[in-house]
C-alpha cells in the first residue's frame, strides 16, 4: 500500500505518519532519498515473500528525482500487502504523469499549514497541547507564540504557522513552574518577518542608531532578496492598514491578519501622513524594479527605503 502525505505542514505530516504506524503496528523505516537507487527502490516494491513481515517505508521528497518517482508510479500496483510505503512531500507538480498514476493507487492525505487567517484555531490547539504537557500559558503568551511561529509560505506573500516549531517549544517548556516572556523569546526567536517589521517601525520612529544596528546584523546573516520581498509585503500591508482605517479588529478581518499583528501595524501606520505613504509606496516600487533589473542590490534598496522613511 502507498500513502502520499503532501503539504508544507511538517507537524501534520508527523501526526499522519504516527497514525499509520499505530494502524500497522510497526515502527517506520526512514529511507535516505539522496542515497536511494533504482535497484533499492525495486527491492522495496518487489521484495515481498511468503515469510515477509510488515514494514513501513518512509521516503521523503521522492518527487525531486523524477526517474525514481516515475518508476514508483509504474510499480505502484506491485507493492506487496505487507509493505506500506509512505511518501512525504512538501510540494508536488500535480501536472506530471507520475503524480496522476500514483494517486490512483495511493491513499492521499493533505498536510496543509494553517495560514495567518487561522491563528484563532492554532491558538486553541496550542492551549490544548500546553495543558497536556502541564505548561501554563497566559492568553497573551499564546498569542505571542503563534505570532512568532508565523513563517513565509512557499506560496508567495502568504504567512503560515509552523506548528512543529510550536510543538518543540511546548516540549521545551514542560516542567517549567512559571513561563516568562523571556523564556518564550529564547525558545521561539524572532523570525525575519518580525525583524523586517521592526525595521519599519524603528524607521518610522526615526531611531537611527537602533536601525543601524538591526540593519547591520541582518545584512550579515540574512538573504537580501528575501528580506526585500518581506519588506515589500510588510509595507504593502502597512499602506493597506493606513488606507482602511477603523478598528484593529475590523482591519484584521478585512486583511486576514492576526488581531495582534493588525494592532501593531496600525500603531506604526499612524506615524505617517497619507501623502508620505503614497510617495514611499512609489519609491519602494521603483526600487523593486531596479533590483530586478540589477541596477541596485537588494540590501542597497532596503537601506535607501528605510532611510527615506527616517528623513521623510
Amino acid at each position: 500500500m502507498i500513502y502520499l502525505i503532501h503539504g508544507e505542514n511538517a507537524y501534520l505530516q508527523k501526526v499522519e505518519l504516527q497514525k499509520i504506524a499505530r494502524a500497522v503496528g510497526v515502527a517506520p523505516e526512514h529511507i535516505d532519498t539522496d542515497e536511494l537507487s533504482l535497484n533499492a527502490l525495486a527491492d522495496i516494491v518487489r521484495g515481498g515473500s511468503l515469510f515477509a513481515v510488515s514494514r513501513i517505508i518512509v521516503i521523503r521528497e521522492l518527487s525531486r528525482d523524477m526517474t525514481l518517482f516515475g518508476k514508483l508510479a509504474e510499480w505502484a500496483e506491485q507493492v506487496p500487502d505487507e509493505t506500506t510505503i509512505v511518501l512525504l512531500e512538501r510540494k508536488l507538480d500535480k501536472r506530471t504523469k507520475a503524480y496522476k498514476v500514483i494517486i490512483r493507487t495511493a491513499t492521499v492525505v493533505t498536510a496543509d499549514s494553517f495560514t495567518e487567517r487561522d491563528t484563532a484555531v492554532v491558538e486553541e490547539w496550542l492551549r490544548t497541547e500546553a495543558k497536556q504537557y502541564n505548561v501554563s500559558l497566559s492568553l497573551t503568551q499564546v498569542t505571542q507564540m503563534v505570532e512568532r511561529a508565523l513563517v513565509v509560505s512557499d506560496k508567495v506573500s502568504v504567512r503560515v504557522v509552523d506548528q512543529m516549531q510550536l510543538m518543540h517549544a511546548v516540549r521545551a517548556l514542560a516542567g517549567t513552574k512559571e513561563v516568562t516572556d523571556d523564556m518564550i523569546a529564547t525558545i521561539l526567536p524572532q523570525t525575519m518577518v518580525d525583524s523586517v517589521f521592526d525595521m519599519l517601525d524603528i524607521a518610522a520612529r526615526r531611531e537611527l542608531s537602533r536601525l543601524d544596528t538591526l540593519l547591520t546584523d541582518m545584512a550579515r546573516t540574512d538573504d537580501g532578496h528575501r528580506a526585500l520581498a518581506l519588506l515589500n509585503s510588510q509595507w504593502a500591508q502597512l499602506a493597506a492598514v493606513a488606507t482602511l482605517g477603523g478598528s484593529s479588529q475590523s482591519i484584521a478581518t478585512e486583511l486576514g491578519l492576526h488581531p495582534f499583528a493588525a494592532k501593531k501595524m496600525q500603531e506604526t501606520a499612524s506615524r505617517f501622513r497619507s501623502g508620505e505613504i503614497r510617495t514611499l509606496t512609489q519609491f519602494i516600487a521603483d526600487l523593486d524594479i531596479e533590483t530586478k533589473t540589477s541596477q541596485v542590490g537588494p540590501w542597497d534598496a532596503i537601506y535607501r527605503f528605510l532611510y527615506a522613511i527616517t528623513s521623510r
